[in-house]
């Protein structure tokens, strides 16, 4: 139904950027089958007709772990703002976000990648981006404090072709190598393996690694596990697990995974986040109301208060 604008070929943010920048009318049309909202809505301002109905109602969102805490704590705000509203929020990662945005068991899904194609063809999807992301590659500080990694050996290691880290690097342990994954399933999961496990055409071995449930759960295990690795949204990065430098290719710079790098486009594994409908917002209605408000300037406070990246200005708040 409509342009992809954001397709696995474009592996930085900055390339996201100039894209959401071109985009001030809602995209439709040229039959990828979802639409990418450009953060409007039919209102264009926030300003809704004056109408009660919405302030009795309920709104349930379900999917992405990463972006659940943003979730969250904008329903708080929402909720104590607009009294006699109800909003719900639950995790089951960004498969769950889009199934239940198809079949409509939830109001709003949660994404923290795009659709597969498997989805795009079960039901229309409407993709509102809310924040900028990166996913992390970490490790247990038992491994090092100043780790650099190529994505090819980054993939080399969750496929299982090295085993020990002094094989990576003989500056590394002597140590064998403990594997952290998400779950199936899970958009940051699906994010690392694009740029990674996918680009070198490997697979990861199901056998040899450790799926954990949400992005809290990875952090918990690499911190607690010895010569660990694992892979962790940006806003869950904390200082007793250190954050892998990526470089794109072998000779290239080593990046680090910080905001400047992530804004600009020069770490290597960025993303957007997303709400999920399967239908266009109906204005003035309550999950319309709801993304406004995550897009406006105070929702995007919080998207920064939670570790995340606000999109950028030339990206229409509504």
């Amino acid at each position: 139904m409509v342009k992809e604008l954001i397709s696995k070929s474009n592996k930085g943010i900055s390339t996201m950027i100039a894209l959401i920048a071109m985009i001030a009318l809602l995209v439709v049309g040229l039959g990828i089958g979802y639409t990418l909202n450009s953060g409007t809505t039919e209102t264009g301002d926030n300003e809704f007709a004056e109408d009660s109905e919405w302030r009795t109602q309920s709104l349930s969102l379900a999917g992405s772990t990463t972006v659940l805490p943003v979730a969250e704590k904008a329903a708080i705000e929402f909720m104590n703002t607009y009294v006699g509203t109800t909003v719900t929020v639950q995790g089951g990662g960004s498969g769950t976000g889009y199934a239940s945005a198809i079949d409509g068991t939830v109001d709003v899904g949660m994404g923290s990648r795009g659709p597969k194609q498997k989805e795009i063809d079960q039901g229309d999807l409407w993709l509102h981006p809310l924040a900028l992301d990166a996913v992390c590659v970490v490790v247990n500080p038992s491994v090092g404090s100043n780790i650099e990694l190529t994505l090819e050996e980054v993939a080399m290691i969750f496929a299982g072709e090295y085993t020990n880290w002094n094989q990576v690097d003989s500056s590394l342990p002597d140590a064998e190598i403990y594997i952290v994954v998400r779950e199936s399933g899970s958009g940051t999961r699906g994010t690392f393996e694009e740029y990674t496990i996918d680009e070198y055409e490997l697979e990861i071995d199901s056998t040899i690694v450790h799926e954990q449930p949400s992005n809290p759960a990875v952090r918990t295990a690499v911190k607690d596990t010895d010569y660990s690795i694992g892979y962790v949204g940006f806003g869950f990065l904390t200082n007793d697990i250190v954050a892998v430098s990526l470089a794109a290719e072998e000779g290239a710079e080593y990046v680090p995974a910080t905001l400047e790098n992530i804004q600009n486009g020069s770490y290597a594994i960025s993303r957007l986040l997303y709400f999920i409908t399967g239908s266009p917002l109906e204005s003035g209605s309550l999950a319309d109301r709801f993304i406004s408000f995550v897009l406006s300037e105070e929702g995007q406070d919080i998207v920064e208060d939670q570790g995340f990246l606000k999109l950028p200005a030339s990206y229409n708040y509504p």
